[in-house]
Protein backbone atom coordinates (compact mmCIF):
# COMPACT_ATOMS: atom_id res chain seq x y z
CA UNK A 1 0.00 0.00 0.00
CA UNK A 2 1.95 3.40 -1.32
CA UNK A 3 0.10 6.66 0.34
CA UNK A 4 1.59 9.69 -1.76
CA UNK A 5 2.67 12.28 0.64
CA UNK A 6 2.92 16.21 -0.62
CA UNK A 7 7.04 16.23 -0.38
CA UNK A 8 7.63 14.17 -3.30
CA UNK A 9 10.49 14.99 -5.15
CA UNK A 10 12.62 12.53 -7.44
CA UNK A 11 15.76 13.49 -9.83
CA UNK A 12 16.15 10.91 -12.17
CA UNK A 13 19.11 10.57 -14.46
CA UNK A 14 18.24 8.20 -17.47
CA UNK A 15 20.13 8.19 -20.73
CA UNK A 16 16.58 7.89 -23.33
CA UNK A 17 16.43 11.65 -24.99
CA UNK A 18 12.79 11.18 -24.90
CA UNK A 19 11.93 11.80 -21.15
CA UNK A 20 12.48 14.74 -18.68
CA UNK A 21 12.36 14.57 -14.99
CA UNK A 22 12.05 18.36 -13.84
CA UNK A 23 8.50 17.61 -13.33
CA UNK A 24 8.99 17.35 -9.54
CA UNK A 25 6.10 14.60 -9.68
CA UNK A 26 5.60 11.71 -11.34
CA UNK A 27 2.59 12.73 -12.85
CA UNK A 28 4.18 15.88 -14.22
CA UNK A 29 6.73 14.16 -15.87
CA UNK A 30 3.88 11.63 -17.22
CA UNK A 31 2.29 14.80 -18.84
CA UNK A 32 5.57 16.53 -19.96
CA UNK A 33 6.20 13.28 -22.70
CA UNK A 34 4.36 15.53 -24.88
CA UNK A 35 6.31 18.55 -24.89
CA UNK A 36 6.06 22.21 -26.43
CA UNK A 37 2.52 22.17 -26.09
CA UNK A 38 2.32 25.91 -26.30
CA UNK A 39 4.52 25.41 -30.01
CA UNK A 40 4.24 22.12 -32.53
CA UNK A 41 3.59 20.13 -29.84
CA UNK A 42 6.06 16.42 -29.70
CA UNK A 43 4.29 13.57 -28.86
CA UNK A 44 6.95 10.72 -27.48
CA UNK A 45 3.49 8.43 -26.48
CA UNK A 46 3.32 6.73 -30.31
CA UNK A 47 2.95 3.46 -29.83
CA UNK A 48 2.32 1.32 -26.07
CA UNK A 49 6.20 0.18 -26.19
CA UNK A 50 6.87 3.99 -25.78
CA UNK A 51 3.87 3.96 -22.70
CA UNK A 52 6.03 1.02 -21.19
CA UNK A 53 9.34 2.40 -21.78
CA UNK A 54 8.35 5.95 -19.72
CA UNK A 55 6.83 3.70 -16.88
CA UNK A 56 9.77 1.51 -16.58
CA UNK A 57 12.26 4.84 -16.66
CA UNK A 58 9.64 6.29 -14.17
CA UNK A 59 9.98 3.14 -11.96
CA UNK A 60 6.22 3.08 -11.68
CA UNK A 61 5.61 -0.21 -12.95
CA UNK A 62 7.42 -3.51 -11.92
CA UNK A 63 6.71 -5.06 -15.56
CA UNK A 64 6.27 -2.58 -17.90
CA UNK A 65 5.22 -4.28 -20.67
CA UNK A 66 2.25 -5.98 -18.84
CA UNK A 67 -0.67 -5.38 -20.44
CA UNK A 68 -0.29 -2.31 -22.48
CA UNK A 69 -2.19 -2.55 -26.06
CA UNK A 70 -3.37 0.60 -28.34
CA UNK A 71 -6.62 0.81 -25.91
CA UNK A 72 -4.90 1.48 -23.00
CA UNK A 73 -2.26 3.09 -24.59
CA UNK A 74 -5.35 5.62 -25.50
CA UNK A 75 -6.56 5.90 -21.96
CA UNK A 76 -3.36 6.38 -20.49
CA UNK A 77 -3.31 9.81 -23.07
CA UNK A 78 -6.97 10.74 -21.92
CA UNK A 79 -5.57 10.60 -18.45
CA UNK A 80 -2.25 12.99 -19.02
CA UNK A 81 -4.43 15.27 -20.82
CA UNK A 82 -7.32 15.78 -18.15
CA UNK A 83 -4.32 16.03 -15.72
CA UNK A 84 -2.87 18.55 -17.82
CA UNK A 85 -6.46 20.07 -18.34
CA UNK A 86 -6.48 20.18 -14.11
CA UNK A 87 -2.79 21.81 -14.04
CA UNK A 88 -3.47 24.92 -16.59
CA UNK A 89 -6.58 25.43 -14.85
CA UNK A 90 -4.45 25.71 -11.83
CA UNK A 91 -1.81 28.03 -13.06
CA UNK A 92 -4.72 30.10 -14.47
CA UNK A 93 -6.78 30.23 -10.89
CA UNK A 94 -9.69 28.06 -12.21
CA UNK A 95 -11.27 24.92 -11.03
CA UNK A 96 -10.37 21.82 -13.23
CA UNK A 97 -12.72 21.53 -16.42
CA UNK A 98 -15.68 19.12 -15.69
CA UNK A 99 -14.21 16.63 -17.96
CA UNK A 100 -10.91 16.53 -16.78
CA UNK A 101 -12.51 15.75 -13.20
CA UNK A 102 -14.98 13.18 -14.48
CA UNK A 103 -11.37 11.06 -16.38
CA UNK A 104 -9.45 11.40 -13.07
CA UNK A 105 -12.24 9.97 -10.98
CA UNK A 106 -12.66 7.09 -12.95
CA UNK A 107 -9.21 6.60 -12.92
CA UNK A 108 -9.14 7.57 -8.68
CA UNK A 109 -12.18 5.31 -8.28
CA UNK A 110 -10.74 2.20 -9.65
CA UNK A 111 -7.52 2.61 -8.39
CA UNK A 112 -7.69 2.80 -5.02
CA UNK A 113 -9.82 0.82 -2.47
CA UNK A 114 -11.20 3.97 -1.11
CA UNK A 115 -11.87 5.46 -3.74
CA UNK A 116 -10.42 9.35 -3.78
CA UNK A 117 -12.65 12.13 -5.61
CA UNK A 118 -11.98 15.57 -6.78
CA UNK A 119 -14.41 18.37 -6.63
CA UNK A 120 -15.08 21.67 -7.72
CA UNK A 121 -16.03 23.77 -4.47
CA UNK A 122 -15.11 28.02 -3.68
CA UNK A 123 -14.27 28.41 -6.74
CA UNK A 124 -11.16 26.05 -6.52
CA UNK A 125 -10.65 22.51 -7.11
CA UNK A 126 -10.39 20.03 -4.12
CA UNK A 127 -9.21 16.58 -2.95
CA UNK A 128 -10.62 14.07 -0.59
CA UNK A 129 -7.46 11.59 -0.64
CA UNK A 130 -6.88 7.74 -0.06
CA UNK A 131 -4.75 5.77 -0.77
CA UNK A 132 -3.72 3.58 -3.76
CA UNK A 133 -2.49 0.31 -4.18
CA UNK A 134 -0.25 -0.09 -7.18
CA UNK A 135 0.31 -3.97 -8.81
CA UNK A 136 -0.74 -3.75 -12.65
CA UNK A 137 -0.32 -0.73 -15.44
CA UNK A 138 -3.83 0.51 -15.13
CA UNK A 139 -3.62 0.56 -11.18
CA UNK A 140 -0.38 2.84 -12.05
CA UNK A 141 -2.05 4.80 -14.24
CA UNK A 142 -4.90 5.82 -11.14
CA UNK A 143 -1.33 5.94 -8.84
CA UNK A 144 -0.76 8.90 -11.26
CA UNK A 145 -3.69 9.93 -11.01
CA UNK A 146 -3.65 10.27 -7.85
CA UNK A 147 -0.43 12.08 -7.46
CA UNK A 148 -1.96 14.74 -9.97
CA UNK A 149 -5.18 14.80 -8.13
CA UNK A 150 -2.90 15.86 -4.91
CA UNK A 151 -1.31 18.80 -7.12
CA UNK A 152 -4.75 20.04 -8.23
CA UNK A 153 -6.50 19.53 -5.24
CA UNK A 154 -4.39 20.90 -2.54
CA UNK A 155 -2.73 24.22 -2.05
CA UNK A 156 0.65 22.87 -4.07
CA UNK A 157 -1.79 24.00 -6.94
CA UNK A 158 -0.47 27.44 -6.57
CA UNK A 159 3.18 25.89 -6.73
CA UNK A 160 2.54 24.51 -10.45
CA UNK A 161 4.31 25.98 -12.97
CA UNK A 162 4.65 25.83 -16.78
CA UNK A 163 8.31 26.80 -18.51
CA UNK A 164 8.50 29.89 -20.23
CA UNK A 165 11.58 28.39 -22.48
CA UNK A 166 11.17 28.62 -25.85
CA UNK A 167 10.06 25.11 -27.50
CA UNK A 168 9.44 24.03 -23.70
CA UNK A 169 6.42 24.59 -21.91
CA UNK A 170 7.10 21.77 -19.78
CA UNK A 171 5.36 21.51 -16.50
CA UNK A 172 6.29 21.43 -13.31
CA UNK A 173 6.35 21.80 -9.34
CA UNK A 174 7.92 24.82 -8.19
CA UNK A 175 9.90 23.78 -5.01
CA UNK A 176 11.91 26.84 -4.33
CA UNK A 177 12.00 28.46 -0.59
CA UNK A 178 10.60 31.83 -1.48
CA UNK A 179 8.33 30.27 -4.65
CA UNK A 180 10.40 31.95 -7.77
CA UNK A 181 11.55 29.14 -9.90
CA UNK A 182 10.81 30.35 -13.66
CA UNK A 183 12.31 27.58 -15.45
CA UNK A 184 12.11 23.66 -15.82
CA UNK A 185 15.87 23.37 -15.22
CA UNK A 186 18.64 26.20 -15.20
CA UNK A 187 20.57 24.15 -16.85
CA UNK A 188 18.32 23.66 -20.39
CA UNK A 189 16.00 26.54 -20.79
CA UNK A 190 17.73 28.53 -17.98
CA UNK A 191 20.76 28.95 -19.92
CA UNK A 192 19.17 29.21 -23.48
CA UNK A 193 17.40 32.32 -21.94
CA UNK A 194 20.70 33.75 -20.59
CA UNK A 195 22.95 32.84 -23.65
CA UNK A 196 20.06 34.69 -26.04
CA UNK A 197 20.31 37.56 -23.56
CA UNK A 198 24.35 37.49 -24.03
CA UNK A 199 23.96 37.23 -27.88
CA UNK A 200 21.35 40.28 -28.06
CA UNK A 201 24.15 42.50 -26.06
CA UNK A 202 26.75 41.80 -28.11
CA UNK A 203 24.57 42.77 -31.07
CA UNK A 204 23.60 46.02 -29.40
CA UNK A 205 26.97 46.49 -28.65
Amino acid sequence: MVTLGVTYHVVMVVSDPRWVWYGGRPSLDFVNTHRDREGAGVEHLNGPGDLADWLQAADELPAASAGIDADLLADAIELREAINAGVVAAIDGKPAPAEALQVLNRWLASAAPKPSRLRNTGGRTVLNAATVERADTRQTLGYLALDAAQLIGTDLRTRLRICPGEHCGGRFLDDSPAARRRWCSMQVCGNRFKAAIHRKRQQRA
